[in-house]
């Protein structure tokens, strides 16, 4: 096993541990005898999450020719997961066994946790390029791409207008299908 596989390896599980939470959240919402008061906006950033988690495991696989010697690449790796994971947690309710959940009251008492941990999980994965692949093009690229992605972020957690969430939500949605008919790069 190599130094990458021994810390993709790590990664996908501490991933997968948030992908379940919200899949989970959906299965849980879905079984429930309670009245839930169904949204769209906490339901477009469950998926917006779900997606990043996603994203990320599938861009870690850019660092598979680089050599990984320091335990702080492997950290690097795996700590950005955590708060990915952190979002996944605040952003899916428990849901009761009755009576009745609004989604939205949910969304708007939860988001600042969610998008907070979306601030610390792209600004940490964007130092993982510097520490892992070094200043070149790509981190760069990346740093900006995750620097905007901060930026919305934050301003999703001061912020109650249903339009700035309803931009936010189809900017991202709109990176992210970017991103998926991208191919992934690799060095060599």
């Amino acid at each position: 096993m190599t130094k990458f596989e021994f810390a993709m390896m790590i990664a996908s599980v501490v991933v997968a541990v948030g992908m379940t939470e919200i899949v989970g959240g959906w299965g849980r919402m879905a079984r429930t005898s309670a009245h839930v008061k169904f949204d769209w906006l906490h339901f477009g950033w469950t998926l917006v999450i779900l997606l990043w988690l996603i994203q990320y495991w599938i861009g870690m696989f850019t660092y598979v020719d680089f050599q990984i010697d320091y335990v702080i690449e492997v950290q690097f790796l795996v700590i950005p997961t955590l708060f990915g994971v952190l979002a996944a947690f605040a952003i899916t309710p428990e849901m009761p066994r009755e009576g009745s959940f609004d989604m939205r009251a949910f969304f708007w008492e939860k988001r600042s946790v969610a998008f907070a941990s979306l601030v610390v999980f792209s600004l940490l994965a964007a130092t993982a390029d510097f520490i892992i692949i070094g200043f070149d093009d790509r981190a760069i690229q990346n740093l900006l791409a995750h620097g905007v992605l901060a930026v919305i972020m934050t301003t999703m957690i001061f912020t109650r207008r249903i339009a700035a969430h309803a931009a936010a939500l189809c900017l991202v949605v709109f990176f992210f299908v970017v991103m998926a008919f991208s191919t992934i790069q690799v060095a060599g």
